[in-house]
């Protein structure tokens, strides 16, 4: 099988799955087979590729017909303008956590904090993007040792300045620091059943909690007054009228479907 061949077997498969991405889709899996980059495969559409390279292609077709994240499939996701490393035991980053990047950096800025908490860091996308933005050091907490595996193979492919902690929630931070940040667990169980297929391919811990989230944002908002300036805090699409019923709301920010997604807490 050439490659042109390949691009268009995967791309009518793609099609019948009505799966959108089909273009991307087909790319990526070539370029993940191959080890080749993209401009390889648009300009040597003769290339043949290896049985055992044609079988690895149809092995993660297969997989991707099944709605498997690609993200997962290649083992990589930008973040930021970063390359992050991702497996089945961290959540996928997504866009509108860009959002909390941007405005602990620019908080960072302003008061010049030097003391910066990430909670449950997952992939470590958030602590590692404002670690090496702002060049400080960050603290990241995971409940999860599969998860912070690899937030440590991405601190130390970035060579970022971020020390890891294995721990729930926030009762071990001892000192009072400059800034919180945390994308905790905000779907429900209800919620969880509506969700797409592939976003059930990640982490249920990552993403569920007992009632949606509710207990935790109010526990992080609670137990964060005397221990941060600022707590910066990633929620749910129905969770806004918690955040705006909870004292000490400094702004909430829309991601780009105009949602409430990210609110910012300062307490002194």
């Amino acid at each position: 099988m050439k490659i042109r061949e390949a691009i268009k077997i995967s791309i009518k498969q793609f099609k019948q799955a009505n799966i959108g991405t089909y273009g991307n889709d087909a790319m990526n899996l070539l370029k993940t087979v191959l080890k080749k980059d993209e401009i390889f495969i648009l300009t040597n559409p003769n290339y043949k590729l290896s049985d055992e390279q044609e079988k690895h292609l149809y092995t993660l077709l297969k997989k991707r017909l099944m709605l498997y994240p690609m993200a997962y499939i290649t083992g990589k996701k930008e973040f930021y303008g970063l390359e992050f490393l991702v497996n089945e035991h961290v959540l996928i980053p997504r866009p509108e956590t860009e959002i909390v990047v941007e405005e602990t950096i620019k908080i960072a800025k302003t008061i010049n904090a030097e003391n910066i908490i990430d909670i449950g860091t997952g992939s470590g996308c958030i602590a590692i993007t404002v670690s090496n933005i702002l060049n400080k050091k960050v603290l990241a907490s995971d409940i999860s040792k599969s998860a912070l595996y690899v937030a440590k193979l991405n601190r130390d492919r970035h060579k970022a300045k971020v020390d890891f902690i294995l721990s729930n929630g926030i009762d071990w931070i001892r000192k009072k620091v400059d800034i919180i940040v945390s994308n905790p667990p905000y779907v429900s169980k209800k919620d969880y059943l509506n969700l797409s297929k592939d976003v059930k391919y990640e982490p249920k811990e990552a993403l569920i909690s007992e009632d949606g989230g509710l207990s935790f944002i109010k526990y992080l908002i609670e137990h964060s007054k005397s221990l941060t300036k600022y707590l910066i805090l990633e929620f749910g699409y129905n969770q806004s009228p918690l955040i705006r019923s909870q004292n000490y709301l400094l702004k909430i920010l829309k991601d780009l479907s105009g949602i409430d997604r990210v609110a910012v807490f300062k307490f002194f």
